[in-house]
């Protein structure tokens, strides 16, 4: 009996950290169309959208958005995190952005603008 009871622990255990884990992201995963629709919350800092945006990650590195215009971005593809890094001209010359994916089992992938007051970019397409 201890021994059925210590496996069911030992498998909720794994399934949860399952489920709270990043899925890997590919290239072709990240490519793709997300969008900014939780921006209600109070302003943060001032590279995040806080109005409804769509931002679309071309498979030649470029982007194009509402809010930032057109760029390019880089990612960098870990094992347990897959980061993104964006550049854009905006009126005072170059700017840029470096945050990372969230994807986890049964969601979308998400692009994290603040983790704390959960703004994020949600893959729509």
């Amino acid at each position: 009996m201890r021994r059925i009871l210590f496996g069911i622990g030992i498998i909720l255990i794994i399934g949860i950290s399952v489920l709270r884990c990043n899925i890997p992201m590919t290239k072709n995963s990240v490519v793709g169309i997300y969008a900014n629709t939780n921006y209600g919350n109070e302003p943060c800092c001032v590279e995040s959208p806080h109005k409804a945006d769509t931002l679309n990650l071309k498979s030649d590195g470029t982007f194009t958005s509402g809010f930032y215009g057109n760029g390019t971005y880089e990612v960098s593809y870990g094992i347990l995190t897959t980061e993104i890094d964006w550049t854009y001209e905006y009126e005072f010359g170059k700017a840029g952005h470096s945050t990372y994916f969230s994807n986890k089992i049964f969601e979308k992938p998400k692009i994290i603008l603040n983790y704390d007051l959960n703004h994020y970019y949600e893959k729509v397409e």
